[in-house]
């Protein structure tokens, strides 16, 4: 039997940074992480691919070490650094038999070295890597460090070579030169089943127009890490208190002997990539968290099925207190240790802020409040203040690295759909109107506000966002018009409409998520405000919801869907659940219609898939009518949701 040669690797030494622990349970089948079915971090993932790709295509002219096995890999960088000048991409280095680090772009002049570490992290050149107490930003922590194993790996395995570090970043203040720049950069999946980008034929350094990508220098940064001086004392671990040397040789060391670093649970448990609900494993898989949390308190599975502290929402400082005080589920929480008084806390006259909230839950929990869910009087007042007819807005967006089109800035916010739903005084409901952009390349941004104003502008009845992010992109989509005044006929039309329903205006959109916030906790919520965890709660839970939602519902793409479903437990299905597939049938290419769009991850990264001249009509008219279909279901979401309140007050 041939056994793998087992390195630390930047990839394990960024797993375990926080928690030496987790690096026992890093690329383990038998140990799922929750980033695996994450579509949104898959959305950032591809995009960090064709950036990469964008970087190697800035510094032409080298040599791609392309094999995935690290041997030939180790052996073909060797022969290529006998060179006395040479450009790699990916190249493989070693030191000390234990430690491996493969550079997105490497430079070789004589002893002169650059290290490219290439990140699709937005930039501008007034950007601080330091705190004004000389230690890392937290939000450069990752990069920085990333960089800095590298530099320290190739200095120790070439102590002659003079190495400057570099991150090359994504510069959100440039502009774009040349149109479809984007679509040069396909993310295709080869034979093996790996993501690789696929360049578009005959494309050239001319082709890409001025950078979008910055080359910082960091090699002030990579000096703070090395030196110790990164993290906050009071912040650091019992490894990273180390010299970094023997930080970086005590993981190897545990990982080179397929060793557990002695488990510590604690706070960052919470934010443990390994912490997948039981519910979630295959067979033959185990939670990394479960494994430690069992390991240090001797729990069993059945632990497991009690809330956690970890679960209560918003609760990092007070999670954080009782771990310290050895409380790890919310049962245990005492009344001394309530994040706020509980007396009255069921009836209040005004809404919940966020310690009396978390009360609520823990209340819940804990037996303190008999109730499985406690709806607050006050909102029976904000709901009268409501004007008819309401109106249910949801859009779906993305914000992409390198941008469709000449003239725009990487990580744009574009709009590429809306749906709304709209009731009347008298509860009729319809799926009032959608728009979605087809047009590959466009900006969609100012067609889907003209469309909008359309829908919204015939009446005065009151909007509905779900959290702040039609807020949000309603008022970046506005300071864009006002950059593009001159070259937007109607911009001072759409501005001045926009200015009415974003926050401050005379038609301010209300916040649902606010809202249940303030007023709404159900103990389904499981500590959560996510729509995704309400509408199945408020499913189980509202008689009026369950006899409308039983009957068949029509919609613009739903013929007679039947939204309430009970699972073999007699309790109601998650809708996102009973969405369909992407119907592939009809395509010759496809073996399955197995992908759903179900998320707003999974609808970012269909949409950017449908910009590509060579998908074909029928995968995208499938594709577009599953955006359809998902949009429509939000904003169905939040009417059962306004329906379940008038339903709980009659």
């Amino acid at each position: 039997m041939v056994f793998k040669k087992r390195y630390l690797t930047k990839s394990l030494f960024n797993t375990s940074r926080e928690c030496a622990s987790r690096l026992y349970y890093a690329k383990r089948d038998e140990y799922p992480s929750v980033k695996d079915e994450d579509e949104f971090l898959q959305s950032l993932a591809e995009g960090g691919m064709q950036v990469g790709e964008l970087a190697c295509m800035m510094h032409p002219g080298g040599v791609a070490i392309e094999t995935l096995n690290s041997a030939d890999a180790i052996a073909q960088t060797d022969l290529e650094l006998q060179k006395d000048c040479v450009r790699l991409y990916e190249p493989a280095i070693t030191y000390d038999d234990k430690f491996l680090i493969r550079v997105d772009v490497f430079e070789k002049y004589g002893n002169d070295v650059n290290l490219i570490e290439v990140k699709a992290k937005s930039w501008n050149p007034d950007e601080e890597f330091f705190t004004q107490s000389g230690t890392i930003r937290s939000e450069w922590t990752s990069y920085l460090f990333d960089v800095a194993f590298q530099y320290w790996v190739m200095n120790r395995a070439h102590p002659d070579w003079n190495v400057t570090p570099y991150l090359m970043l994504v510069n959100k203040d440039a502009v774009t030169t040349v149109d479809g720049l984007y679509q040069r950069f396909r993310v295709v999946e080869n034979e093996n089943g790996r993501k690789e980008i696929k360049l578009k034929p005959g494309t050239t350094l001319a082709d890409l127009g001025e950078p979008i990508l910055k080359k910082v220098d960091v090699s002030e940064a990579v000096a703070t890490i090395l030196a110790g001086k990164a993290i906050p004392e009071a912040k650091k671990t019992p490894l990273q208190q180390l010299d970094f040397s023997q930080w970086m040789h005590t993981l190897a060391d545990y990982h080179i002997r397929n060793e557990q670093y002695p488990v510590e649970i604690g706070d960052k448990c919470r934010s443990c990539e390994f912490r997948v609900p039981l519910e979630k494993l295959k067979d033959g898989q185990h939670s990394g968290f479960g494994s430690c949390w069992k390991i240090a308190l001797g729990w069993d599975d059945d632990d497991f099925q009690e809330p956690h502290i970890f679960d209560l929402w918003n609760g990092r400082s007070f999670y954080s207190n009782m771990v310290e005080k050895g409380i790890y589920h919310l049962k245990d929480v005492r009344r001394e240790n309530l994040p706020a008084n509980p007396d009255g806390i069921t009836s209040k006259l005004d809404a919940w802020d966020s310690k009396e909230r978390q009360t609520v839950q823990i209340q819940i929990e804990t037996g303190g409040i008999s109730e499985d869910e406690v709806i607050l009087n006050p909102l029976y007042e904000e709901m009268s203040r409501w004007q008819y007819p309401l109106h249910f807005l949801d859009f779906e967006a993305l914000r992409l690295a390198i941008p469709f089109l000449k003239g725009r800035r990487p990580y744009e916010q574009l709009a590429f759909q809306f749906s709304v739903h709209t009731m009347q005084e008298d509860g009729t409901v319809t799926h009032s109107a959608e728009w979605i952009d087809r047009e590959r390349g466009s900006f969609p941004n100012y067609e889907c506000v003209r469309q909008l104003k359309s829908v919204l502008d015939n009446d005065k009845g009151t909007i509905f966002q779900y959290t702040h992010f039609e807020n949000t992109l309603l008022t970046e989509v506005m300071n864009q018009l006002t950059d593009d005044r001159d070259q937007v006929k109607d911009a001072d039309e759409l501005i001045e409409w926009i200015q009415t329903i974003i926050r401050g205006g005379e038609r301010e959109m209300v916040d649902l998520h606010k809202l249940i916030k303030q007023y709404h906790y159900h103990k389904d919520f499981k500590g959560s405000i996510s729509i995704k965890k309400v509408l199945p709660a408020i499913l189980n839970t509202s008689e009026s919801l369950k006899d409308k939602y039983s009957q068949p519902y029509q919609g613009k793409n739903f013929n007679g869907q039947i939204w309430y479903q009970e699972n073999e437990e007699g309790t109601a299905i998650d809708p996102y659940k009973l969405l369909p597939p992407i119907s592939f049938e009809n395509l010759p290419d496809y073996e399955t219609g197995e992908e759903f769009i179900a998320d707003g991850g999974s609808a970012m990264m269909a949409y950017a898939r449908m910009q590509f001249d060579d998908v074909p009509q029928e995968e995208r008219d499938a594709v577009f009518n599953a955006l359809l279909s998902y949009c429509e279901l939000d904003t169905l979401a939040m009417v059962m949701v306004i329906e379940a309140w008038k339903g709980a007050f009659e």
